[in-house]
């Protein structure tokens, strides 16, 4: 399975890092890394993560949550948060 990063997703990583990095740069770099291991653990487990109502799954990691779908190509992570504000709509 090959995994694609959406937009979203960079962009919200993005915000994640920039903010982690105000009190800790290292700390941001430990977590990107852990984070990117995370996800590429999907390749041989797509199913790792926990089903959603909407037919996605989510990944946690760290207390942030991270939305994917399983498609016929592979693996497409939607975003990442650490609260319920998130939507698949935006």
């Amino acid at each position: 399975m090959k995994i694609r990063r959406s937009g979203r997703f960079e962009n919200e990583l993005g915000d994640v890092i920039d903010y982690i990095a105000k009190d800790k740069k290292s700390a941001a770099k430990a977590f990107n890394r852990n984070l990117q291991s995370a996800i590429e653990t999907l390749i041989d487990n797509p199913h790792k993560g926990r089903p959603t109502e909407d037919g996605g799954r989510e990944l946690i990691c760290k207390r942030y949550t991270i939305p994917y779908l399983i498609d016929g190509e592979g693996i497409v992570i939607m975003g990442i948060f650490n609260q319920n504000e998130w939507s698949r709509e935006k």
